[in-house]
C-alpha cells in the first residue's frame, strides 16, 4: 500500500481512484503526518463489507451459546439511556 500528503492526493485523485478500481491498490491518505483515509476500490469494500457480517454472525452466535446475551433493555440500562 502506497502512502501520501492529503495534498498530493487532491492533485492526483482521479489517477489514484483508478489505481484502486483497475489495479486493486490502496492509497493511504496522511494528514500532518498522520494516517485519516484509506482509498479502496469498491470491489475490495465490498469483499471487507462480507467479511465484516461474518465476523458479527460469528460473533453474535459465540454471545448466544455463552449465554451472554441481553435484552436491549439492560443494555439501555448499563449505558444510562433512556428506551
Amino acid at each position: 500500500m502506497k502512502a501520501m500528503k492529503l495534498a498530493a492526493a487532491k492533485a492526483r485523485l482521479s489517477e489514484i481512484v483508478s489505481e484502486a478500481e483497475h489495479k486493486q491498490e490502496r492509497t493511504l491518505i496522511k494528514k500532518r503526518d498522520k494516517p485519516v483515509a484509506v482509498v479502496i476500490g469498491y470491489e475490495d469494500f465490498k469483499k471487507l463489507e462480507a467479511l465484516e457480517d461474518v465476523f458479527e454472525t460469528r460473533l453474535l452466535e459465540e454471545i448466544l451459546k455463552k449465554g451472554k446475551f441481553i435484552s436491549l433493555e439492560e443494555a439501555a440500562k448499563r449505558l444510562k439511556l433512556a428506551v
